[in-house]
């Protein structure tokens, strides 16, 4: 739902100061970001496949005290609503951030998947929530930059602050960044990087406000590129902060961590996960991927993913990441060529499909039966005409709402 944002008629913003000090570990020693967390390389970028359409500069490395125009509330000539008090969140959220609760999973699930800024913010207003930063909400279709949509909302009870961070899934040209997995193109790499990228641009928004304020605790959701960025920022969180007082929600979570990173134990995030839904098998498991946190598995009865198969026949020709970027076979002929294309290039392709662009797959009906891409393009080139339906069913917050429903009955 579409809400009115209203202010008072006088022309003065109230810019509320976060001055108590917050989420420090346990030590009382100045958090900051373990090196073995962050892999400096993921700090850089791969350039973009085309130029970046100007957008209206954010406030990125501003603290959350300052004023930002993109969260300051419009004037009209009404008198402020005042806010309500909150509906569920507070009274749901359990004592200990590692005991789930599935009503404040569903509540989560409807803040962090309300839609566009405002709805989102009407949302988060219904449930005592106050705004005080809102990011990315206005990307343009050609932003291929490794960043999600977000707010990051506060609330006061029994003398404590609540922060509340949701992460908006994947939108329009979000889809090229989706498939960018890994831009280092390192076949070592811990994260999928696409993600870890967007985790550390909300980390470093808020990381002073938290550090700042020692009585608080924090809530951090999302849906689908949103959960994967909500995962891996709860990984942020967890080694910096005292755990019990992050609570991460995950739905529909893309994989995200490999290797060592795999193996660490996150009881306090939690990612709901319905199987038949085809973006929680990406990136491959044939990669090594899987997610931080606890799985909890929707009951659903399997069955097959028709884009699973497409996908499947596509990473046996690049079955690491190195190849997966940098490995292009012939067009005409079996084997590779250097005027062919990569199995990157193909997922752009899809990428662009999935943005509205279905003009992006007409090259594929130009790879001979001959070549190794063959089987992979009649796949895709089959399934083109009803991708968003492939995907959507099972992918929708709907399905995964009345999924939770099931699973706490």
């Amino acid at each position: 739902m579409k809400i009115r944002i209203v202010s008072m008629i006088l022309s003065v913003i109230i810019v509320v100061s976060l001055s108590v000090s917050c989420g420090k570990n346990g030590a009382g020693e100045e958090s900051t970001v373990p090196e073995t967390t962050v892999n400096a390389d993921l700090t850089t970028e791969a350039p973009d496949t085309e130029p970046q359409t100007e957008t209206e500069p954010e406030t990125e490395t501003e603290p959350l005290t300052e004023p930002s125009t993109e969260t300051e509330p419009e004037t009209t000539d009404e008198e402020t609503v005042p806010v309500p008090e909150d509906t569920g969140i507070t009274a749901l959220l359990p004592e200990n951030s590692s005991e789930i609760s599935y009503d404040l999973a569903k509540e989560l699930l409807t803040v962090c998947t309300g839609g566009g800024k405002s709805q989102t913010v009407s949302l988060l207003n219904e449930r005592g929530f106050e705004l005080i930063l809102a990011k990315n909400y206005e990307k343009a279709y050609s932003d291929r930059s490794h960043t999600c949509a977000y707010t990051v909302s506060r609330k006061e009870t029994d003398g404590k602050r609540l922060y509340l961070i949701t992460i908006r899934g994947t939108s329009g040209g979000e889809w090229y960044s989706n498939m960018d997995i890994a831009p280092s193109h390192k076949n070592d790499t811990q994260y999928a990087e696409n993600f870890m990228l967007c985790a550390q641009d909300i980390y470093l928004s808020v990381k002073d406000t938290i550090d700042s304020d020692e009585n608080s605790s924090v809530i951090v959701c999302g849906h689908s590129r949103g959960a994967a960025a909500a995962n891996l920022l709860g990984v942020l969180f967890d080694e910096v902060y005292d755990r019990s007082r992050v609570y991460v929600y995950t739905f529909a979570t893309p994989a995200t961590v490999r290797g060592d990173a795999a193996e660490k134990e996150y009881e306090n995030i939690f990612n709901f996960i319905n199987d038949n839904d085809m973006v929680t098998h990406l990136p491959p498991v044939e990669y090594g991927f899987s997610r931080a946190g606890k799985d909890i598995m929707l009951p659903v009865d399997k069955t097959e993913i028709k884009l699973l198969e497409f996908m499947s026949a596509l990473f046996t020709l690049a079955p690491d990441i190195d190849s997966y970027y940098n490995k292009k076979y012939s067009l005409t002929s079996q084997g590779t060529g250097d005027d062919g294309l990569s199995v990157f290039d193909i997922m752009s392709m899809l990428a662009g499909s999935l943005s509205g662009g279905a003009a992006q797959l007409a090259s594929l009906k130009d790879i001979a039966p001959e070549s190794d891409l063959f089987k992979a393009a009649a796949a895709i080139g089959g399934l083109s005409a009803g991708l968003a339906a492939n995907m959507g069913l099972e992918h929708m917050p709907s399905r995964y709402m009345t999924l939770i429903d099931q699973l706490e009955g």
